[in-house]
């Protein structure tokens, strides 16, 4: 019995083991499974597409739209690190972000939309 205990637990615990995702690259590099995004170039600078859905057992879509938002803030600033050129802040106001539930699946999704502006 006490060897069965012990090795549940220990399975237990490299299961419950994870590791931190790369975060040294830019997001154009980082394959997330999670996150899909599309840039579009406008007049004055290129607009901002984030995607993004994740399993989650308790719903919190509050959680979510701050990682949408941090997406879609960090894509346009990499983005514009990329071209070799500045933008304006984006004033996270003017960041438009849905949420929505697949209760089948137990995903909840974002979706966000910035429009990034050259300086000048």
């Amino acid at each position: 019995m006490k060897t069965k205990t012990l090795v549940l637990s220990a399975a237990l615990f490299v299961a419950a083991c994870t590791h931190p995702a790369d975060v040294s690259h830019p997001l154009t590099e980082v394959a997330d499974k999670n996150a899909h995004l599309t840039i579009k170039d406008t007049a004055e600078g290129f607009s901002v597409e984030v995607r993004y859905s994740r399993y989650q057992f308790v719903p919190e879509a509050d959680a979510l739209m701050v990682a949408c938002r941090s997406l879609v803030t960090a894509r346009a600033y990499d983005e514009a690190k990329t071209r070799g050129r500045e933008i304006e802040p984006i004033n996270e106001q003017t960041i438009r972000v849905s949420t929505g539930r697949n209760i089948l699946k137990g995903r909840t999704a974002c979706r966000a939309f910035a429009t990034a502006t050259w300086k000048r």
